[in-house]
This record gives C-alpha cells, structure tokens and sequence, in this order.
C-alpha cells in the first residue's frame, strides 16, 4: 500500500514536472521560436530581390504549395504586386513581426507575420507577408500564404476608425482550429 502510493506521488510529479516544462518551451509557447525578426527579414529579402528583378515566378516559389492551388488568379496578383513599385533602389524597414502558434494532438502550426514600411524613389508603401514556418498536420501549408502591399496612406484606419481595405485584408489571416483562415494570395485592390 505504503509502494502504491509513493509510485503514484512519483507519476503525479513527473507529470507535473512534464507539463511545466511544455508550458516553458519556447519552442511551444513562441512561433518561430523568438528569431521572428530574423526569419522576416530574411523573407523581406526575397521579396526585395524579386521586386529588383522584377521577378515573379521568384516571387510564386515563395508561397506554399497549398496557397499556390488555391489562390485566386495567383499569376495575375503577382504581376500586379510588381507594378505597384516604381522603378529604383528599395529599402525596407520592420513595422513590427509577430507570429502565432497553435498545438492541437501533437500536432504544431506556426504562421509568421511580417509588416514593413518599404520605399522606394522616395514613395512609401506598406508591405505585409503571412508565412507557414511551421505546419505538422498540413506540411503542403508550409511557405507563403498571403503577400500585399499599398501606398503607405492606405494602410490603416479613415479618420472615422473604420478598417481601410489592404488593413481589411490583412486582418483576416491567422490560424483557427489548427488551420489558415483567410484566402490565400496576393492583395488586390476591389475597384
């Protein structure tokens, strides 16, 4: 008797002692790990050379291959992201990254958000990116999902606080019952 309860105080601890290291990873409890500053900018430089080059099948090899099957007319939103830039040097500051995390039976999701300020010939644009870093139950997930950019007086809100559409369209990204919610693709502008 004396056994069984000393063995099941053991189980009950390593139990415990388990679930609290879990709840402590950073590996669990923070997408991409705290580097989410780093792998942004890593995907802002892909980004950055395909504009340079005027690259859009460079661009396309971003995303993954589940927003490249399911995106509305990806080809087209791509040529139109490339026109938006006038010609000349880019340069990119952060705005701010960030990402979420979801573990629902083992299984991980983790989307990178990625929001800059980009100039170029002294016009300023804002430029947000959804990435996949991390999807155990759909790996075809994994890699771009969304990309947009707009002159940067249309990001935001109107003087009334109401949502202005490239904000909208942003704000629909994330991850719900351990899948992407939003359609993926490229942001176009409604006319």
């Amino acid at each position: 008797m004396v056994m069984r309860r000393v063995l099941g105080a053991l189980v009950a601890l390593g139990c415990v002692g388990l679930l609290s290291a879990c709840s402590l990873s950073p590996a669990l409890t923070s997408p991409s790990h705290d580097d989410s500053e780093k792998v942004a900018a890593v995907q802002m430089q892909h980004i950055a050379n395909a504009v340079k080059h005027h690259d859009a099948s460079a661009l396309k090899k971003l995303f993954s291959q589940r927003a490249r099957e399911n995106a509305t007319d990806l080809d087209s939103g791509l040529d139109y992201f490339l026109s938006v830039f006038p010609p000349g040097k880019l340069t990119w500051e952060s705005q701010g990254t960030g990402g979420r995390g979801d573990i629902v039976n083992f299984q991980e999701t983790e989307d990178l958000l990625g929001n800059y300020k980009v100039t170029v010939a002294g016009k300023d644009f804002e430029l947000s990116f959804v990435d996949f870093s991390i999807d155990t139950a759909h790996p075809d997930t994994v890699g771009h999902y969304a990309l947009g950019v707009a002159p940067a007086s249309e990001d935001g809100y109107t003087a009334s606080g109401a949502r202005k559409p490239f904000n909208l369209w942003f704000g629909q990204f994330g991850i719900k019952n351990h899948k992407a919610t939003g359609h993926p693709g490229v942001y176009v502008p409604q006319k």
